[in-house]
């Protein structure tokens, strides 16, 4: 996917939302390195059993994080399978979700380099 740098991740923005405190960004992106996978596989799951409520659960929760996060990448994928659960659009779920893991293959090891 490897897009825009700032869509993936708005470092500076991220830096003006945590006051340029090192030690509190550092926690918010470590909290999401633990989150986000088990988020990305809690909606893979509600994809395959075909729980809308479920997925809309999961992804706005992702969707809200990577918000926080400056992660737009991210946040807009989470963004559109919460529309897919809203709108009973399960069917094209699996391709939302497909974008939304290379979305997140994108952004993980750039937070993990901002977090060395």
């Amino acid at each position: 996917m490897a897009g825009d740098p700032l869509a993936i991740l708005d470092v500076a923005a991220l830096e003006r939302q945590t006051g340029g405190d090192t030690s509190l960004r550092n926690e918010i992106v470590r909290m999401f390195l633990e989150d986000c996978p088990l988020r990305v596989e809690a909606i893979a799951a509600s994809i395959a059993a075909g729980d809308a409520v479920a997925l809309a659960s999961s992804s706005h929760m992702l969707k809200g994080s990577a918000a926080y996060l400056k992660a737009g990448t991210v946040r807009d994928c989470a963004a559109e399978l919460e529309r897919c659960a809203r709108d009973a659009r399960l069917a094209d779920a699996s391709a939302a979700l497909d974008r939304l893991r290379a979305a997140v293959k994108d952004l993980l090891p750039e937070l993990q380099k901002l977090n060395a």
